[in-house]
């Protein structure tokens, strides 16, 4: 029997094949909570010229959404678009990258903090994602579990919300910290142990700066496959099977050791 491979935002099939004609890991289209105003276009422009579809931005209170599983807040956006120029007036084409890596003052050891409402399937997920990331040879990069949510540097909670994204995560901030959160939709509880690790790896992905592999968003990172099928931060979610050999040199190269 074929097994089904399944969407970060589970859509069902007859949605999927739509929308393949587009990222939460693939959108399913949620309505915005809150309209964009005339005065955030700048902004939307300003990713849209990072390769991000209009369609696929949702503002909802003060954060931006994009494509389901990105969080950014508006600040946050503002200040990278006001970088978007440099001193000469040409286009700061490396801004969006350097914006979404962090710093060595974090990148050695990203400290999560795991909510107590978080379930124990949940929980061995993200243990099991971090794992996966510390277990990746020749970069500088890891991760740690900590019990003060004072002394970390991304609180991982439960959510909910009946639509079609299982966890979604903050971006790195313009200070290059790692993503605030991660927020996982108690909507998909009964997700597979090995998606749950899939999920949960990935999101970890985005707060350390990864884009998505079957995107054209962002700064690509030379020398890696421009196709990647398997990948971990591939917008859909499978059952993990470990780290591509992409995956490996995309962290190798911008955490080296």
């Amino acid at each position: 029997m074929r097994k089904k491979t399944q969407s970060i935002y589970v859509r069902q099939f007859s949605f999927l094949l739509i929308a393949l004609s587009m990222f939460l890991f693939a959108c399913s289209k949620e309505k915005a909570a809150t309209e964009v105003q005339p005065e955030a276009d700048n902004l939307i422009g300003y990713l849209e010229r990072l390769g991000f579809k209009k369609e696929n931005i949702q503002l909802k209170g003060d954060t931006y959404v994009i494509d389901g599983d990105l969080l950014i807040t508006k600040s946050e956006l503002a200040k990278r678009a006001a970088d978007e120029i440099k001193a000469d007036g040409t286009p700061n084409t490396e801004h969006w990258r350097g914006t979404y890596t962090i710093s060595n003052t974090y990148n050695s050891n990203v400290r999560l903090y795991i909510d107590p409402a978080v379930p124990t399937a949940w929980r061995t997920a993200i243990q099991g994602a971090v794992n996966n990331w510390n277990a990746v040879n020749g970069t500088r990069l890891g991760m740690s579990i900590v019990t003060s949510q004072a002394n970390s540097d991304t609180r991982v909670f439960m959510g909910f919300e009946s639509a079609n994204w299982i966890a979604r995560a903050y971006l790195p901030t313009s200070t290059r910290r790692p993503g605030v959160s991660v927020e996982i939709n108690s909507n998909y509880n009964s997700l597979a142990a090995s998606q749950k690790l899939f999920a949960i790896t990935h999101e970890l992905g985005h707060t350390i700066g990864f884009l998505h592999t079957n995107q054209n968003s962002g700064v690509f990172i030379t020398g890696t496959p421009s196709v990647d099928a398997n990948s971990v931060m591939n917008s859909f979610v499978l059952p993990w099977n470990g780290f591509t050999a992409g995956d490996i040199l995309a962290t190798q190269i911008l955490y080296p050791q």
